[in-house]
C-alpha cells in the first residue's frame, strides 16, 4: 500500500518547495560555478523583468536549459520550471537531484492530477516567485524557429493576473567545452486585461512573437573542433536524441 507521503514524493507538486531556502541557494551557486566553467554564459534583458510574480517563457533547445537560465539570473526571486515529464523523483540519479533540490513542477497527464499542478502554481505565485514555462514542448534543433507552442502557454498567466516576460536561449542546440550562450530576454507583457477565448489567443500570438524577435536571424556555423561535444546530449531524452539524428 503506498502511503500519501511516498505518493507526493514522486509526483512532486504537493510537496513542492518555492522558498529561496539555503539548500536552493547551494543548488543555485553550485549550477552557477558548473555552467559559467563549461560555457561562455552571456545575459541581455534582466531589466525587463517586473516586480514578481511573473510567468516567464522560453524556447527549448536542450535539456541543459533551465540550468542555463539560472545560471545568469538572480537567486531571487527563484524560478520554478513547470512541465518535466519524469514524473517519478525516487528513480534514477537526474531525477533524484532534482527532487533534492527541487525547483520543478513533473506534469504527466497519467500520473499526475492537473489539480496538483495548478495548486503548486498557485503556491509559487502566492510566495513571490517565477513559473518559467518551455512552451515548445518538445525540444527545437534550429536556433532561428519556433516549434508549435502547446495550446494554454500563457494560461496559468492569464489565471492569476501576472506578467509574462519572453525568452529566448541562444546557443544550446549544440553543446561543447566554452561554447557561447546567450540568454534573452524581452519587454514583459501584462495580462491584466484579458478575458475570454479570442483575448487569450491573441495573447499567446503576442507572447510566441515575443520570443521570436529575440531569436538571432541566421543559423550558426558548427566547427570541426567541438572539445566535450558529448555535452549535446548528456541531459537529452532518448526520444529528442534520436528526433535529432532523423532531422540530421
Amino acid at each position: 500500500m503506498t502511503r500519501p507521503a511516498d505518493r507526493a514524493r514522486r509526483t512532486g507538486p504537493r510537496q513542492l518547495s518555492v522558498a529561496v531556502t539555503p539548500r536552493y541557494r547551494l543548488m543555485w551557486g553550485l549550477n552557477r560555478a558548473v555552467m559559467r566553467t563549461l560555457f561562455d554564459m552571456r545575459v541581455s534583458g534582466l531589466h525587463h523583468w517586473p516586480e514578481p510574480p511573473f510567468q516567464v517563457v522560453s524556447n527549448h533547445h536542450n535539456g541543459f536549459d533551465p540550468l542555463l537560465v539560472l545560471s545568469v539570473v538572480p537567486v531571487e526571486p527563484r524560478i520554478t520550471w513547470f512541465g518535466p515529464r519524469e514524473a517519478d523523483f525516487s528513480r534514477g540519479f537526474k531525477n533524484r537531484v532534482m527532487a533534492f533540490f527541487g525547483g520543478v513542477i513533473p506534469y504527466n497527464p497519467e500520473k499526475t492530477t492537473l489539480t496538483s499542478a495548478v495548486r503548486a502554481v498557485r503556491r509559487v505565485y502566492e510566495a513571490g516567485g517565477v513559473l518559467g514555462i518551455f512552451a515548445e514542448g518538445l525540444i527545437g534543433f534550429r536556433e532561428t524557429e519556433l516549434l508549435a507552442f502547446e495550446e494554454g502557454a500563457a494560461a496559468f498567466a492569464v489565471a492569476a493576473g501576472v506578467p509574462v516576460v519572453p525568452c529566448a536561449i541562444v546557443g544550446s542546440t549544440d553543446l561543447w567545452f566554452r561554447k557561447r550562450i546567450e540568454i534573452r530576454f524581452g519587454a514583459a507583457i501584462g495580462t491584466d486585461d484579458v478575458r475570454g477565448r479570442a483575448a487569450r489567443a491573441a495573447l499567446e500570438a503576442r507572447i510566441r512573437d515575443g520570443v521570436a524577435e529575440l531569436l538571432p536571424e541566421r543559423e550558426p556555423r558548427i566547427p570541426r573542433r567541438r572539445p566535450l561535444g558529448f555535452l549535446t546530449d548528456i541531459l537529452n531524452g532518448a526520444d529528442d536524441i534520436a528526433r535529432r539524428a532523423g532531422e540530421r
